[in-house]
């Protein structure tokens, strides 16, 4: 059985996104910081390819996407930010161990928007 372009295309791209799952799990896991290293820029490289091969079959009209609502982006935000309060609260005593060995500022623990 012959696969056509867009078929090939969608199984480089799950692969991809598997391979990027397998590899920052592996850098959650890892117990040395080289390791971790190692994994974090496998995840980073393997990220920018699903990319690339996602902006392609996008262009192509492949890979059809809607915006998102801004009251529902704005919803998930306020969820995530309520779950992280939560999980400092319950961890607080660990969060800046934490966050030294991920190379944070101490008792500082990063969030991103």
């Amino acid at each position: 059985m012959k696969m056509g372009e867009q078929a090939i295309l969608r199984d480089c791209l799950d692969t991809l996104k598997h391979a990027s799952m397998c590899y920052l799990r592996a850098s959650l896991e890892a117990d040395s910081d080289e390791l971790r290293r190692t994994f974090d820029r496998l995840t980073i490289d393997k990220s920018e390819a699903k990319n690339a091969v996602f902006n392609l079959m996008h262009q192509a009209g492949m890979y059809k996407t809607q915006p998102a609502d801004p009251a529902q982006v704005e919803a998930l935000r306020q969820q995530c930010r309520q779950h992280l309060s939560r999980l400092e609260k319950h961890w607080g005593a660990m969060a800046p161990a934490v966050a030294r060995e991920r190379g944070a500022a101490p008792g500082h623990i990063q969030h991103t928007e």
